[in-house]
């Protein structure tokens, strides 16, 4: 029976990674409890890639059919220039699960309903923890107590778990901002199964299939940290932005709420050197965040929380298998911490000099090599 035998355990964070977490851990037998500090669920974050290290994870949780209905498949990925020219196609090749693009509200929904009601508690904000007695008694602040036998923090980048566990940290700000939006689409500017990502000196703008003429998009430009949108809103900020860009970026633009446009900071964290202590560790965002230039950071969590569950299923105790989990799971999130980190620093040159240089030097380059570092990526196993 493993860890598992007669367990219960608490998970701090109901985003997508403390979700999956709850739901791989219920589908081994495991008692769960997920406590989430918002009096309702809303997943933060306009739409996301999972690409087959994902799907993969869905598929071993039952839920990769219910996901290819809701979601927008992606073969091919496109690197053009600002006036559309393409510098490099890049197939994804064929994987025995594919990827695709959804809403991450999509998703989020999806993972609830493979989890009990009873398992998710909401207006729970964490405040500390305790370990004694080989339990973890959880505090929070509205005075309630509660102990588990292990706790997970999967409250993302700015984790109180984290900061208890490692002392406190700001986040990195990696000196570009990202906007990101969802807009219905009618055109016929976009092949179907290729997704794409448009450079230009400093500035970014990725659109993304999440099916059904439903496109979620992204765009980076390099600013300040507390940049302001200015008077007349983030859509007119953006339009002004792209102006002159090729098609349909400023259609995406143009039918997309100015209330619907997300606004956020890059930003990551340094790799830690260990994510747990005694019967608490980490998971997601609170471990291993990073930038979101390889659309990898949902699919990370995912990862982890089937990882974490197998752990705790093969293990006889739960100190044993956290433990093992994390060292799993700590050298591949740290490539992918550091690739993604890379990716945007390149992606975001603004000198023109280095500008022409990057178009000249991807439009040179063959694509397979780009995917056949992709397809390790892609081929992990959990």
């Amino acid at each position: 029976m493993g860890a598992r035998a007669g367990k219960n355990i608490g998970i701090i964070g109901g985003g997508i990674g403390g979700i999956a977490a709850a739901v791989a851990l219920h589908r081994i037998g495991v008692d769960v409890s997920v406590y989430e500090r918002a009096e309702r669920l809303r997943e933060v974050g306009a739409g996301m890639m999972l690409w087959p290290n994902a799907t993969r994870v869905l598929r071993e949780l039952g839920l990769l059919e219910q996901v290819l209905a809701r979601s927008g498949e992606n073969t091919h990925f496109l690197v053009r220039k600002s006036t559309g020219r393409i510098l490099m196609s890049i197939a994804l090749g064929q994987f025995e699960v594919p990827a695709v693009c959804m809403r991450r509200a999509d998703l989020l929904s999806i993972l609830l309903g493979a989890l009990p009601n009873e398992c998710l508690h909401l207006g729970s904000e964490f405040d500390r923890l305790k370990q004694l007695d080989g339990k973890v008694r959880l505090y929070f602040k509205d005075g309630a107590e509660v102990e588990h036998d292990a706790v997970i923090g999967a409250d993302g980048i700015r984790s109180r778990i984290r900061a208890q566990l490692f002392g406190e940290s700001d986040p990195l700000y990696r000196g570009y901002t990202v906007w990101r939006g969802l807009a219905r689409y009618e055109g016929t500017a976009i092949t179907p199964g290729f997704n794409s990502e448009s450079w230009g000196k400093g500035m970014r703008f990725g659109i993304l299939n999440t099916g059904h003429r439903r496109y979620t998009w992204y765009a980076t430009a390099n600013v300040s940290p507390h940049h302001l949108d200015g008077p007349n809103g983030r859509k007119q900020k953006l339009q002004r932005l792209f102006a002159g860009w090729h098609e349909p970026i400023g259609d995406f633009l143009e039918a997309t709420s100015e209330n619907e446009i997300l606004k956020h900071g890059a930003r990551d964290c340094a790799p830690l050197k260990q994510w747990g202590k005694g019967l608490v560790t980490l998971l997601g965002d609170a471990a291993h965040p990073c930038t979101p230039n390889l659309g990898q950071g949902g699919c990370m969590a995912l990862e982890d929380a089937l990882v974490l569950a197998k752990s705790i299923k093969d293990e006889m105790s739960l100190d044993h298998a956290l433990r093992r989990y994390e060292l799993r799971r700590i050298h591949r999130t740290r490539h992918i911490q550091q690739r993604s980190l890379l990716m945007g620093y390149i992606g975001q040159w603004q000198n023109p000099i280095f500008v022409t240089g990057r178009h000249i030097v991807t439009r040179m380059l063959p694509a397979k090599i780009f995917e056949h570092n992709l397809r390790k990526v892609y081929s992990y196993q959990t």
